[in-house]
């Protein structure tokens, strides 16, 4: 009798494992806010949007860059063109009104004078950083402790 518990059992639990295992649904992460009654569902960090890909090549060319003017090289925009991330899907569609467009308008000032003024590269490099933690204050804020450290100390 036990053997035949026991092979129930067994034969249970490879049955919950394999349709475990075939389960390609990546499940909802849920977090619930402090007053317990609403629920938002969390992205997956694993299938950004295309704005979060191009902005995260953005943040490459800009340490990159950093990385460049610490050295004492000049940049070029051939090396670090302008990407223009405001014309892809977000994350969040609710960040696509006038003054994300507007924003979006003053990075592209101040990456254009990081080239447009070579002896003071450093300066205008500062000010285009300046531009995205500017936006990025106010639209999502999540990358803001990484952007911060980008700015040329010395």
């Amino acid at each position: 009798m036990k053997k035949i518990i026991y092979s129930i059992l067994v034969f249970a639990a490879i049955g919950i494992l394999i349709n475990a295992c075939s389960n390609n649904q990546k499940p909802a992460i849920e977090a619930k806010s402090a007053d317990s009654s609403a629920v938002q569902t969390i992205k997956d960090p694993n299938s950004p949007k295309p704005m979060a890909l191009m902005m995260r090549q953005m943040a490459a060319n800009a340490d990159s860059m950093k990385a460049k003017l610490l050295r004492g090289e000049s940049l070029d925009s051939l090396s670090f063109p302008f990407i223009r991330f405001y014309l892809v899907e977000p994350t969040d569609k609710n960040v696509l009104e006038p003054q994300f467009f507007k924003n979006a308008d003053i990075y592209k000032a101040a990456h254009k004078a990081v080239f447009d003024h070579p002896k003071e590269q450093k300066k205008y490099y500062n000010l285009m950083i300046n531009a995205c933690i500017s936006c990025h204050e106010n639209y999502c804020s999540g990358p803001l402790r990484r952007i911060r450290k980008m700015p040329i100390t010395e």
